[in-house]
């Protein structure tokens, strides 16, 4: 059905710009009359350029937290510097160059037009901008402190980003070397000894390179198979990891793993913390950041014990008490709450735990990466080395029984 953008005045005067879908021009127009509209201009939207295939485009062009980040720091800055909100956001519109924020923005934008305020325009594009934020910017609306509020939507967007960029950049290194260990090794064992198993081949061989003849004589037959296998594998830990059980136990028990188990869970701590001082410093009621922020954890396990620990302290128990029983949070943290349960300063305190538990997972990844890089480079010359020693070795007893 064709779509047309209007502006119209409402009875109170208001001027509203919004779209509708209509069959005709006609129609479009005796609906907004209908609603008590005047009608001052009626384009009917050019789906050409907007149909299923630009929407497709458009959902799956990518939209990353940085850029999230940077849309409310300039967003900030103009709101601060008195720049009516949908001026702002249409400046920010035409800066941009992803086209899912386009779209966003263009629609916020018009909303906001309509009439309504900035977080009810932002409230349909919540997996945009995160339920959180809307609230936080709800709040800064109530307050009268929407320009303050932005910058510590910003603030705490960019740490957030920053902290996950080191979460990955911690795992990229290790990870590299792996996949390079086991392309080596597959390619030593489908390309490399296949050639050596022509020369080797009927004579008694040491027991390291029989191994690698027999690996090659495997992969050789069964490749196709083995890979197969592989992806099965993989398939099934995903589809098993969607389960709720599942994934509840495997939060549950991943941040117990040696070395790296820390670094998890201190890396959700300081999420947690941070995300739930910022909506505090917003103004937001205790229980309500507390059910906001934990919607924002994607460790199940952790999310289902302070799903408890809400429940307590809308009950009325303090939020001290009500974490008295939890495993996961160090006793540092009980204690900071404590400490601004009693001054009042409930928000500071958790920034601090924030600040403090961030330091100790920079340390953590730190030496995890002192430990792990060394630790990889010896098991991938260990690897190359045996196979290079089956290989030499091999190719001595054919030189020995050729002198015999």
């Amino acid at each position: 059905m064709p779509r047309f953008s209007y502006q119209a005045i409402n009875k109170r005067g208001d001027k509203i710009r919004d779209r509708i879908e209509a069959s005709d021009p006609e129609s479009a127009v005796e609906q907004l009359r209908r609603g008590g509209l005047t009608i001052t201009e009626l384009t009917e939207d050019d789906l050409s350029t907007d149909g299923s295939s630009g929407d497709l485009l458009t959902c799956l062009t990518p939209l990353r937290a940085k850029e999230i980040a940077l849309f409310f720091r300039m967003f900030a800055a103009l709101v601060k510097s008195n720049i009516p909100i949908s001026e702002g956001i249409g400046i920010l519109y035409t800066q941009s160059d992803n086209r899912k924020l386009k779209k966003v923005l263009d629609d916020v934008r018009q909303r906001i037009e309509g009439g309504v305020p900035l977080s009810e325009a932002m409230e349909p594009h919540t997996k945009v901008f995160g339920e959180m934020v809307v609230k936080m910017i709800r709040a800064g609306e109530l307050g009268g402190m929407l320009d303050l509020i932005l910058e510590r939507i910003a603030d705490y967007l960019e740490e957030r980003a920053a902290l996950r960029s080191r979460m990955i950049t911690s795992m990229i290194y290790p990870a590299v070397v792996v996949v390079v260990t086991f392309g080596v090794v597959i390619f030593l064992i489908t390309y490399v000894i296949p050639k050596f198993a022509t020369l080797l081949g009927g004579r008694k061989l040491p027991a390291n390179t029989q191994l690698l003849l027999d690996l090659a004589d495997i992969f050789k037959k069964h490749g196709s198979m083995l890979a197969i296998g592989f992806v099965a594998i993989v398939a099934g830990v995903i589809l098993l990891m969607m389960l709720p059980e599942v994934r509840l136990q495997f939060d549950r028990h991943k941040v117990r793993l040696p070395i790296i188990g820390s670094i998890f869970r201190y890396g959700v701590v300081v999420q947690f913390a941070n995300t739930f001082s910022a909506l505090l410093e917003s103004g937001i009621t205790l229980v309500d950041a507390l059910k906001a922020t934990t919607d924002t954890l994607t460790n199940q396990s952790v999310k289902a014990d302070m799903d408890l620990v809400t429940e307590r302290v809308t009950a009325g128990i303090p939020l001290s008490e009500a974490m008295a029983d939890d495993r996961f949070f160090p006793p540092m943290v009980k204690s900071l709450v404590s400490v601004g349960e009693y001054s009042g300063l409930m928000d500071d305190s958790w920034r601090g735990v924030a600040e403090i538990c961030e330091k100790i997972l920079r340390d953590k990844i730190a030496r995890m990466s002192a430990m792990i890089e060394p630790v990889l480079i010896m098991t991938l010359g260990t690897v190359v080395g045996y196979v290079a020693w089956g290989l030499i070795a091999g190719m001595l007893t054919m030189y020995a029984a050729a002198g015999k």
